[in-house]
């Protein structure tokens, strides 16, 4: 019973670490959606398809510290589709 019970604990604690850290990817997400949408009026669609394949926390905190400092769509766009290619490798 000892084994069973510990067990069980370790996977209660890793569902949760594993919550948070899905918890926090999809607000990095939402808030690339809204920068993107207000900022250069992006299609969200599209830009949701893009965003949902990088499911890296560390890379999308540097997506959107990149993508603060865009001037244009083409930019903003090009940096998003590195940030998928790497998401992929």
């Amino acid at each position: 019973m000892q084994i069973t019970t510990s067990w069980h604990e370790k996977g209660k604690i890793e569902g949760k670490k594993e919550g948070k850290i899905e918890g926090k990817i999809e607000k990095a997400r939402e808030a690339i959606y809204k920068f993107m949408e207000r900022r250069f009026s992006a299609d969200p669609g599209e830009v949701r398809e893009k965003i949902q394949q990088v499911a890296n926390l560390e890379l999308l905190d540097s997506l959107m510290e990149e993508l603060f400092a865009t001037n244009t769509l083409e930019e903003a766009q090009g940096i998003i589709q590195k940030a998928v290619g790497k998401s992929l490798q």
